[in-house]
């Protein structure tokens, strides 16, 4: 184990699962609705959703000694809120320059598209921190 925040398993969830996701739809031609950009919501979600519990399972059962089944049913009461409420807003971000402003969308191969997905993921910031502040309090997160 190493000095790092508990947290950062988290992020990194999210953060493989949005690139993992945005790149096999792209890979696969997925689309949904027929359009590529909610098939990116739909791989995403479900990818981030799934690392995140992953991860968070890992930094709970030790910090709480307790077994699989429990780490994860702990992992998910803490995570699916905030992980939930974190996409909403970068796909939010996302939609809004990809369907409003640049429409038909930017290349996901692009600077200013990975640019404007870390603006994006800010705006996922914001929209989390409130959820994640209530996860706090009712002691289903930890403080980091």
């Amino acid at each position: 184990m190493t000095n790092r925040p508990a947290g950062w398993r988290r992020g990194a969830g999210c953060v493989l699962g949005d690139i993992v996701g945005e790149w096999l739809v792209r890979a696969t031609g997925m689309t949904v609705a027929g359009k590529p950009l909610y098939a990116d919501f739909l791989m995403d979600f479900t990818l981030v959703w799934l690392l995140g519990i992953g991860f968070q399972h890992f930094t709970i059962a030790p910090m709480r000694d307790i077994g699989v089944a429990q780490g994860l049913r702990a992992a998910v009461k803490a995570d699916t809120f905030s992980i939930a409420s974190f996409q909403t807003g970068l796909f939010a971000g996302t939609w809004v320059y990809q369907e409003a402003l640049f429409a038909p969308g930017l290349a996901k191969t692009t600077d200013s598209y990975r640019l404007l997905m870390q603006l994006a993921m800010i705006v996922g910031f914001f929209t989390a921190w409130p959820v994640n502040g209530r996860l706090v309090r009712a002691g289903r997160k930890e403080r980091m």
